[in-house]
């Protein structure tokens, strides 16, 4: 029940707001064309923030560009009605007073972005790591450097974290809404290998993988596999390994790409998913990464 009602709030917000927006676009009828800019200029910066912040591997990978095209071809439908309007009123009350709600929308929305642009851009340098999973299209569901995109951001070893599903051809990480079995996840017994070059100085088997959405805080990582990454100075930890999957025993050398364990969902995780997170070995603080260059932001794909 509960996991229905968050699908339904979700698709209330993430889906129904964007809608309800385009539809109030294609509505438009100002007197000027400024007013008409205003109006769609605050749908647009909407749409830009949920499409930053929306967990679009549940809600259809696809389903944001359709909101997009839908956006698109609301604006234009209008503009045809705006084009001859002048853009500005001859009389009457000052322009920011007339259309103070638009221009307070565009104030909320554009700062929240400017906001997550400033977190994601002033991150250090990351550290390149190899993509750490096999065999799919795979969708980051919490990452980047700001609270808004990453849960993890309030933890100082997990600053920089990244948590990844798996997507499949309709562009969903699973099949049904929000389903308590694990092997209905696209992610689930997936490959997981080693992003860096360096020695297992850590690995844990023998948890269970647990029906979404019960959790384990008594193991937080669940199954997993720590990593020294001796030319990057760091620790990589890929978590919630399925039982009976890991490879590898501690003191073991790995290569790039070698075989770590399988996907899983084991420890405190509400449903299938990879985590992974790079600490300084010196420090123990979080630290950027990146694969192939391109850092683990929210709702960023990768194939593998």
């Amino acid at each position: 029940m509960l996991s229905d009602l968050l699908m339904i709030v979700l698709l209330a917000v993430f889906v129904g707001l964007p809608l309800f927006y385009a539809w109030r676009v294609f509505r438009l009828d100002e007197a000027t064309r400024g007013g008409w800019l205003v109006r769609v200029a605050e749908a647009a910066l909407l749409l830009l923030l949920f499409l930053a912040l929306g967990r679009w591997d549940m809600l259809g990978v696809y389903t944001r560009w359709v909101l997009v095209a839908l956006l698109a071809a609301a604006a234009f439908l209008s503009w045809r009605r705006h084009a001859r309007r002048p853009w500005r009123a001859a009389e009457g009350r000052p322009f920011w007073r007339a259309h103070l709600s638009p221009l307070a929308g565009i104030a909320i929305f554009g700062g929240l972005l400017v906001w997550i642009a400033v977190g994601v851009f002033s991150a250090p340098a990351p550290h390149a790591l190899r993509f750490p999973l096999e065999g799919g299209r795979f969708a980051v569901v919490q990452g980047g450097a700001h609270m808004l995109l990453n849960r993890h951001y309030s933890h100082p070893a997990q600053r920089h974290a990244a948590d990844i599903v798996a997507v499949g051809p309709a562009g969903f990480r699973a099949t049904g809404l929000l389903p308590d079995d694990p092997a209905r996840y696209a992610i689930f017994g997936l490959r997981v290998v080693s992003p860096c070059a360096g020695e297992v100085v850590e690995a844990a088997d023998g948890l269970p993988d647990l029906r979404p959405p019960r959790m384990d805080p008594e193991n937080p990582a669940g199954n997993h596999v720590l990593l020294e990454c001796g030319a990057e100075g760091i620790r990589v930890l890929l978590a919630h390994l399925q039982r009976g999957s890991v490879a590898v025993a501690e003191g073991a050398r790995v290569a790039p790409g070698d075989l770590l364990g399988l996907a899983g969902n084991s420890g405190n995780t509400s449903e299938p998913h990879l985590h992974i997170h790079a600490v300084d070995a010196a420090t123990g603080l979080g630290v950027p990464i990146a694969f192939d260059e391109q850092a683990p932001l929210r709702n960023r794909l990768f194939r593998r």
